[in-house]
């Protein structure tokens, strides 16, 4: 049975209903304020990859960039708040990411859209691999910021599956996306740090994982949507 494809909400980044003063001033940022942000991250990642785990001071991260106490005090209460940035943007460039998702051939069940989305992943992990290193350290912090980026990112996966296939009602089903998307991480993440890339082998890994997991929740065959001339 094939269903055609109706209007179906986009991607978003997450948006805040309550945010800490970075959250709050980095969109009102002016030039110059916005180019000393990306110096702070910049250098704040490059610290952390070159300490191997050594705690980082926010002194370290704002002299390093040549970036005023002042000025980087306006951007960021301190290094939690920086760190939390940092997590909170790989998220939502990766839901960007997905949010461009347009494969190269129309997938006709959910399995190949699964192994569609995976791939396409792996290409934004593999380009942002330095900061996928990183992201263990940010994460252990738990940054409310960042959780609910992550959730954001679910709703984009519950998104495409729509887009493609006609989903019955599934309880939780963002979180088990969310969790999808957590065997997918621990895989990608394993591979960056372990051998410095994604490599075929670990592409196919986590394809098969989370086909796996997915058929735990979904039946074998769904109802596609139409494919659009």
């Amino acid at each position: 049975m094939v269903i055609p494809v109706v209007g179906l909400p986009m991607c978003v980044r997450y948006n805040p209903g309550y945010m800490n003063r970075s959250t709050q001033r980095i969109p009102k940022l002016r030039t110059r304020g916005r180019e000393n942000r990306r110096k702070l991250l910049r250098e704040a990642q490059r610290l952390m990859l070159e300490n191997n785990g050594v705690p980082l001071k926010f002194s370290d991260v704002f002299e390093a960039a040549g970036v005023s106490r002042g000025s980087a005090y306006r951007i960021y209460i301190g290094i939690d708040d920086l760190l939390q940035d940092i997590a909170t943007a790989w998220v939502n460039d990766f839901v960007d990411h997905l949010g461009g998702f347009e494969p190269e051939i129309f997938p006709d069940t959910w399995g190949l859209l699964s192994d569609l989305i995976i791939k396409s992943g792996s290409e934004y992990w593999d380009k942002t691999s330095d900061t996928l290193r990183l992201l263990p350290r940010i994460r252990s912090r738990e940054p409310a910021t960042y959780r609910a980026a992550v959730q954001s990112m679910s709703q984009c996966l519950v998104d495409i599956f729509d887009r493609y296939f006609i989903v019955p009602e599934i309880p939780y089903w963002s979180h088990k996306l969310g969790f999808y998307t957590e065997i997918c991480d621990t895989t990608f993440a394993d591979a960056v740090r372990t051998e410095g890339s994604i490599s075929k082998r670990r592409l196919d890994e986590a394809q098969l994982l989370c086909r796996t997991y997915l058929g735990l929740h979904l039946p074998d065959r769904l109802p596609a949507r139409q494919k659009p001339v």
